[in-house]
């Protein structure tokens, strides 16, 4: 059995942020001491390895190295399991999955921010203290970038939304970096060919979707007429329609069926029954070709580099877009059409895909 400390303290000394003069004062020894098992030229007594597994909240094996490629098969196993249970909106059953996960590797960053997310998803207020409390911890402990922001934005969201705590939500609101400094920006001036394409590319994506992403916000925080509503949303979708040109919206589909399905509404409290058919139509085209796509590639002009893939479509929630559209169907705004014949051809049209949860 190989042992391999000295890179495993390293690594878990660089993942903690502290010192080699902070891990031997912790353990009453010199930082000589440290440094040398660093260098290799060494290993601690036996009775000190449980002091130092218990400081970097990871067991012996780990500790020396010799448990990483069990250990990375087990949590490869966790995130298969969690992949399936996220696209079926499952959180109940996340968060079991993922406290199996953090008794049988206590401390590890990368399965904390999984269960902090799990519990946001399941139960944003009820979970809230613990959810900020897995945030802050991996701000302190963890170097990982994505980590970190991931965090930032569960304590923003959860302070906000949870807590009504407004000022600490934009306290870490404003911990995260602007459009303009962002890897996204930064990153495709670095690649080169190919790979830059597809960065920029996926970029746009990402824009695109910052656009509807703003527009919800400004519907929700703002007092618009349905009028001016049906306006937003024809914005938003005029944007989806120019970048997804042929008609191949991959995930996004899930977007416009969104977007439509409001407009539809919003023709609903106008009574202008033409037009909220044809939105509604147009929903109800987008929701099943959210719920079907496959793998692929993206094929219009601007995103024709991006991969296509299933794995995008995580939620949490339940219900798939085709039964979300459907339930829709009963708001009020839809009453004086329940038994219109082009009411019952889009239902029949959601049926075979839709899933209420």
């Amino acid at each position: 059995m190989h042992i391999h400390l000295d890179a495993q303290l390293k690594r878990l000394r660089r993942e903690k942020g502290n010192t080699q003069e902070e891990l031997a004062q912790h353990l009453g020894i010199t930082m000589q001491a440290v440094s040398k098992w660093e260098r290799g030229e060494g290993y601690p007594d036996i009775t000190l390895l449980p002091a130092i597994a218990a400081y970097y909240r990871v067991s012996i094996d780990d500790l020396l190295g010799v448990g990483a490629i069990e250990r990375e098969k087990k949590l490869r196993a966790y995130r298969e399991r969690h992949m399936e249970l996220y696209r079926a909106g499952k959180n109940a059953e996340r968060v079991a999955l993922w406290r199996e996960a953090l008794a049988e590797f206590p401390g590890d960053l990368s399965v904390i921010y999984e269960l902090m997310y799990a519990l946001q998803a399941e139960d944003r207020v009820g979970n809230a203290d613990e959810v900020i409390a897995y945030g802050e911890q991996i701000l302190e402990e963890s170097n990982n970038n994505a980590q970190r922001n991931g965090a930032i934005q569960s304590l923003c969201f959860t302070y906000y939304d949870a807590k009504g705590d407004v000022e600490s939500a934009k306290k870490y609101a404003k911990m995260e970096g602007i459009y303009h400094t962002t890897v996204n920006q930064l990153m495709p001036r670095l690649l080169e060919g190919e790979e830059a394409i597809e960065y920029c590319q996926s970029n746009i994506q990402s824009l695109v979707d910052l656009i509807a992403i703003n527009t919800n916000v400004i519907l929700w925080k703002g007092k618009y007429s349905p009028e001016e509503t049906i306006r937003a949303c024809r914005f938003v979708l005029d944007c989806y329609e120019l970048l997804y040109v042929d008609g191949n919206c991959g995930f996004y589909h899930c977007r416009l069926a969104e977007f439509y399905g409001r407009m539809a509404q919003n023709y609903g409290k106008l009574g202008r029954a033409e037009e909220m058919f044809d939105a509604l139509e147009q929903a109800a085209r987008h929701a099943v070709r959210a719920d079907t796509y496959e793998d692929g590639m993206y094929t219009a002009f601007m995103v024709n580099r991006v991969k296509l893939s299933s794995i995008e479509g995580v939620k949490d929630y339940t219900a798939n877009e085709s039964g979300l559209l459907q339930k829709s169907l009963g708001k009020a705004c839809y009453t004086p059409w329940r038994e219109d014949p082009r009411m019952r051809d889009i239902v029949r049209k959601l049926e075979p895909v839709a899933f209420m949860g």
